[in-house]
């Protein structure tokens, strides 16, 4: 027996009360560089502003050379060297100006602490989404009892669900949550699975049944089989889906990422290019000048929002579709449904139910969904092994145009490929084992969360529950996450492309850059977190 397959776990949260220590260190060292920096609003004397300053440079602002050493330990030029860098020219420079200047004083220790502590604002609010998604998770952990009442013999003991053994049967009365997956064996129940299917309607359970973990039995009591105790959980899946999209980085982000370690040694070169050309050339033997100019340069440049906004896109368009029942298995998986023009659908179980009457039955919400999707423009298929005329007419039902009917297993995963050979980006939509090659083939696949774990195991989307329309929020989260992270990357390169030749000729001074720094960053990273009110 595999106990981590009973006793839930998430090793990508991490620990809850450290990660929670760490956000309030964050906001301690955040309000700490807030409270030594307003007194620099004031016209003091220059030798207690330096004392301020000091105080500033090396409490709050060693957090960025901790960070910064730990890249550079790591061969990595990230943007903690940025912030650490430009910081540091500034305090010495305007600390030497203090110490041998003492009239008509242009110092810069305001800008100092301001700078630092807008960006330590911009990391707590990245961490506090962070935590905010891995929380999120963690709640669904919590949704598993810590203990179990199982019969042996003739006796009800209470053990802990890392003790359950596949020859025990658990007792679940009335308010009590399922421990973990199972099938019912005696007893009857009316069981709650909102959590995973997001329908309030409660589900009779009978013998034979099955019951989820997590889920609640509001009503009877039932016994249930632990035969089956070594498998993944439904909800066990669930989590593992949602904390592999958390933790994966779209193309678009790995490109940022790539981009961002060729960024920060091209502001090092530019600002000593500067320098050099300012103090030797334009305004030859200068030095308050050129520092001035390098200074306002290496603000202006960090941190760069490809580096901070684009990972928290996609972090927070994934915890968004999490919560509207769509759970992607990666970044990667986001942004291929964007580019997606070709869905096709299985029909036996995904768009059609059981037979009544002799009729085959539409799942609820198939031929909105169908609708919807057609409207915008996409190529619609549907695949089944059914006879032509069942097949022609279910389609006709619905309005798809593209019918395959008789066919194989393996032919299904051949009609995907040879879709792609035309150029089509393609989603296929399945639930059963048979349409897993097809679901692996696929550029994405989508499973729906009441199909086979086989069918769930080879998607890259699974939809919580067995609702065919949130078909359409997939494509939706999808496009509004990539919009957001286009939005933010043309303001990212915009903004640069305009700010640093101006910091360069000397037009914007240190304090001008430490404003636009901030206001840039920090506003890419609120664009970012709007996704979390998508759809409401």
């Amino acid at each position: 027996m595999q106990q981590n397959n009973i006793s839930l776990s998430c090793p990508a949260c991490g620990d809850a009360e450290s990660e929670l220590g760490g956000r309030l260190k964050l906001l301690r060292t955040l309000c700490i560089s807030v409270l030594l920096t307003m007194p620099l609003f004031w016209n003091l004397r220059p030798a207690i502003q330096l004392a301020i300053a000091t105080v500033i440079q090396f409490w709050p602002g060693q957090y960025f050379y901790k960070g910064a050493w730990t890249a550079l330990r790591q061969k990595v030029l990230g943007m903690d060297l940025l912030v650490a860098l430009s910081t540091t020219v500034i305090y010495i420079h305007s600390a030497y100006t203090a110490l041998t200047v003492h009239q008509n004083v242009k110092l810069y220790f305001l800008s100092e602490g301001v700078l630092l502590s807008l960006i330590l604002f911009g990391k707590y609010m990245e961490s506090t989404s962070r935590y905010e998604a891995s929380e999120a998770i963690r709640k669904l952990i919590r949704l598993q009892p810590e203990t179990a009442n199982v019969l042996r013999g003739d006796t009800v003991q209470t053990v802990g669900i890392e003790e359950l053994k596949p020859e025990d049967v658990i007792i679940i009365r009335r308010g009590e949550r399922v421990p973990i997956d199972g099938a019912v064996i005696d007893g009857m129940c009316r069981a709650d699975e909102s959590m995973l299917t997001g329908e309030s309607a409660l589900v009779p359970k009978t013998t034979g049944s099955r019951m989820y973990c997590g889920t609640l039995c509001r009503e009877g009591s039932v016994q249930l089989s632990c035969k089956d105790i070594t498998g993944k959980s439904m909800l066990r899946q669930i989590i593992d889906i949602v904390s592999a999209a958390q933790n994966e980085k779209a193309p678009v982000a790995r490109l940022a990422d790539k981009i961002a370690t060729v960024f920060v040694p091209v502001v090092i070169l530019v600002s000593a290019g500067v320098f050099c050309l300012r103090y030797f050339v334009l305004d030859a033997g200068n030095l308050v000048s050129a520092v001035n100019c390098v200074c306002a340069t290496l603000v202006i440049a960090c941190p760069c929002a490809l580096g901070l906004a684009t990972p928290t896109s996609i972090m927070t368009g994934s915890g968004r579709a999490a919560e509207l029942g769509v759970l992607f298995r990666g970044g990667e998986q986001l942004e291929t449904a964007y580019k997606t023009d070709t869905v096709v659908f299985d029909k036996t179980g995904t768009l059609t139910l059981g037979l009544t009457d002799g009729e085959e039955q539409l799942r609820d919400g198939a031929a909105a969904a169908v609708a919807e999707l057609k409207s915008r423009g996409m190529e619609l298929w549907m695949i089944s092994g059914d006879k032509r005329d069942k097949a022609e007419r279910i389609a006709g039902l619905l309005g798809i145009d593209n019918v395959l009917c008789e066919v194989k297993p393996s032919d299904k995963s051949d009609a995907v490929k040879a879709l792609q050979a035309k150029g089509k980006r393609v989603c296929f939509v399945g639930d059963g084992i048979n349409d897993s090659p097809a679901l692996t083939c696929a550029d994405i696949g989508v499973a729906l969360g009441c199909g086979t774990d086989i069918a769930i195991s080879a998607a890259d989307v699974m939809i919580v529950g067995s609702s065919i329309d949130s078909v359409k929020t997939v494509f939706d989260i999808s496009a509004a996450t990539m919009r957001n992270v286009r939005q933010n990357l043309i303001w990212a390169v915009v903004y640069n492309v305009i700010c640093i030749p101006l910091a360069a000729a000397g037009i914007i001074n240190p304090s001008i850059a430490a404003a636009a720094m901030a206001l840039s960053s920090n506003g890419v990273l609120l664009n970012a977190l709007r996704l979390k009110n998508y759809g409401k």
